[in-house]
């Protein structure tokens, strides 16, 4: 009883008038709206995958890393084909290295498209630096990735003077078949490897 008596008179003593009368205020006098009923909350956001746009793969960390470029998925899939390769070559900008970014394809490594058929793109290489084995399935995974990326594209095959180049998967097995997306999509962070996370979606 005495500890419930002290906290009542802590209570009172909290600016509570202590005339023991009550007043009834209208509710029009009232301030700040308190009396108003609770707006209703707005929905959350929706949770937004990644852009469905062409990519650029550069390499962070331990994780390849996708960057929307400037292109369209309405693009020519051969146009943008070439173009994305051109920027890969090129390599990141000063801010996206500024952002820890990097790439594993040296900047004379040269890759063109040297046809694009029933979703497959045969790219030419023409490496003038040597790559590392380490290197090696990045590099191939960032082109593999990028490509991929344009609409239409579902696979891609290296070849050099016209012949099917044996590229590494990353595990080290070595294939000259046609490689996809999925081949080099545990080199992405976990959120982005669902088939068709990145890039333009297929037609």
């Amino acid at each position: 009883m005495v500890v419930v008596v002290a906290a009542a008179a802590t209570f009172l003593s909290c600016g509570v008038p202590g005339s023991g009368t009550v007043r009834t205020v209208d509710d029009d006098e009232v301030p700040y709206g308190l009396l108003d009923p609770p707006s209703p909350s707005a929905p959350p956001a929706p949770i937004g995958g990644p852009a469905r746009a062409p990519v650029v793969v550069w390499t962070g960390g331990e994780r390849l890393v996708p960057e929307a470029t400037g292109g369209t998925c309405s693009e020519n899939p051969a146009t943008l084909v070439e173009r994305l390769l051109a920027e890969l070559v090129a390599g990141p900008s000063e801010e996206t290295r500024a952002a820890g970014r990097s790439s594993a394809v040296p900047p004379d490594f040269g890759l063109d498209l040297v046809d694009l058929r029933d979703g497959t793109a045969e790219i030419g290489i023409e490496p003038e630096t040597p790559l590392s084995a380490e290197q090696l399935p990045v590099a191939v995974g960032q082109v593999v990735l990028t490509v991929t990326s344009a609409p239409t594209v579902r696979s891609v095959v290296l070849v050099d003077d016209g012949e099917p180049v044996q590229v590494p998967l990353p595990g080290g097995v070595l294939t000259d078949e046609p490689v996809r997306a999925s081949d080099y999509a545990e080199l992405l962070p976990a959120r982005l490897r669902a088939p068709g996370a990145i890039g333009c979606p297929r037609r």
